[in-house]
């Protein structure tokens, strides 16, 4: 009667979960640098806008003419 747990079982068992463990970080190191670019995507459209909205012409006309700036 053979035993059921060989060397041979052993290392290929071995050598499976070693790949599954890489497939896994690999994985998770793809899903993590998507999530970051995503991230900083969208903060830069964030304070793109803001910026924008503040050097927007009609706002920086209607705060010229509230501080009185366009007066001589």
């Amino acid at each position: 009667m053979r035993a059921f747990v060989t060397k041979g079982r052993l290392i290929a068992a071995a050598v499976a979960i070693i790949i599954m463990i890489a497939v896994f970080l690999n994985g998770a190191r793809h899903g993590y640098d998507l999530g970051y670019t995503d991230g900083e995507n969208r903060a830069h459209g964030w304070w793109i806008d803001k910026k924008s909205h503040y050097y927007e012409s009609a706002e920086v006309r209607k705060k010229r003419i509230n501080l009185k700036h366009n007066h001589i």
